[in-house]
């Protein structure tokens, strides 16, 4: 029975529980991967208080306009005095407002003559201004990036520790499908859907454990899936799912735990997941284009899932930038460009075609409409992903 894509997220949601494997890394090692456990600062950032610009150091008197420049090697300043700083020079005690070089009126021997005084805290960065001691600098669950590792590093901290990445394993199933270390051979088909799956799961976070081909017959698919089951978090198979063949019909007889089997989605419908010694299986179609949109729609966030973190990215707002049909019965995933705040759809996107998403850097939903109006607001889903490490 088919279900909508709402329910296969909710499925996917109550059903997928996160990895809770943890390493620690050295810092530059955690880019793109999952915090494990919220960060605290140590200490106060900037430690001091500091001068944002290159000029003199003032002790404000009320109505004053000249001041008295001191020697560098003191460590107070008097009202009424100045003392030389340079950008990022720690305060003297008794600086309330630094003059920037540019900013004054007249420098005569050793007399700062102003126009008029600046107020309390002039181009000065407090101490603590940036991060206080104990505030959240990394919170459990985030992808970790590289304005993340700012405030980390500052802090003087080398390691962090992160969850594992999930372990993928992925076989595609044919008769004619071949490894790319085959001779070509008429009627061959590479295992490109194989690639192009292990490439996602690699930019997404995961790690690809193994990667291979199987014969349609039952017993031989079984065999490998529960080999696979055992090295694994999480297996992807592609190929087939039509009416009669083989890993559709495996499914359909109740050898797997099937938690949803047909998902009123375009173009990827006969996709199902399932459960082997535990471990989830998403069964996708063979067409290219339909296996790559069906791990978008339901892979990506079965291995988001598994990282703790939502299950799809946050969509953007765009306007259609041309009049697009969907189905109606069903939620239809249309790639296409982001070009400002407008969608283009790819110029065509049916299920069988190899190169499409080469073009594109994501794609929106169609829910139960027939027609997407030209200038129409859509949600957009952008092919992000976090660095790979």
């Amino acid at each position: 029975m088919s279900i909508s894509y709402q329910k296969a997220l909710e499925i996917i949601q109550t059903t997928i529980k996160p990895l809770h494997v943890k390493q620690k890394l050295p810092l530059l090692k955690t880019l793109g991967r999952i915090a494990s456990e919220d960060v605290f600062a140590r200490c106060a950032l900037p430690k001091t208080s500091i001068s944002l610009k290159e000029g003199y150091g003032i002790h404000t008197l009320f109505q004053a306009k000249n001041y008295t420049i001191v020697s560098s090697d003191i460590r107070f300043i008097p009202a009424g005095h100045a003392l030389k700083l340079t950008t990022g020079q720690t305060l003297v005690e008794g600086i309330n407002a630094v003059i920037a070089d540019e900013e004054i009126d007249c420098l005569h021997h050793h007399t700062l003559i102003l126009s008029e005084n600046p107020p309390n805290g002039h181009h000065i960065k407090q101490k603590g201004e940036d991060i206080k001691v104990g505030e959240l600098i990394l919170k459990k669950g985030e992808c970790i990036s590289a304005h993340k590792i700012t405030p980390i590093a500052a802090q003087g901290i080398s390691k962090l520790t992160v969850f594992s990445k999930p372990k993928i394993g992925i076989l595609s199933i044919g008769n004619n499908i071949r490894s790319l270390a085959c001779d070509n051979r008429e009627n061959t088909i590479y295992n490109s859907n194989a690639m192009s799956l292990g490439a996602r799961v690699i930019e997404l976070g995961g790690e690809v454990v193994m990667m291979g081909e199987c014969k349609e017959n039952e017993k031989s698919i079984l065999i490998k899936l529960h080999a696979l089951s055992q090295k694994v978090d999480f297996i992807i198979t592609s190929g087939a799912m039509s009416a009669h063949d083989a890993m559709n019909l495996s499914l359909e007889k109740s050898i797997f735990q099937t938690l949803f089997h047909h998902v009123l989605i375009s173009p990827a419908k006969p996709s199902a997941l399932s459960l082997l010694n535990n471990i989830p299986i998403l069964h996708l179609t063979g067409f290219p284009l339909s296996c790559m949109l069906g791990f978008e729609m339901l892979g990506a966030p079965i291995l988001r899932a598994l990282q703790s973190l939502p299950l799809l990215p946050k969509p953007t707002l765009l306007y259609n930038q041309k009049v697009l049909t969907c189905k109606a019965s069903c939620t239809s995933a249309i790639p296409g460009l982001r070009e400002g705040n407008q969608f283009i759809s790819a110029p065509s996107y049916q299920a069988g075609m190899l190169n499409v998403l080469g073009t594109c850097n994501g794609y929106i939903l169609g829910e139960g409409k027939e027609i997407i109006k030209e200038g129409e607001c859509v949600s957009f889903f952008p092919f992000t992903h976090p660095p790979v490490s």
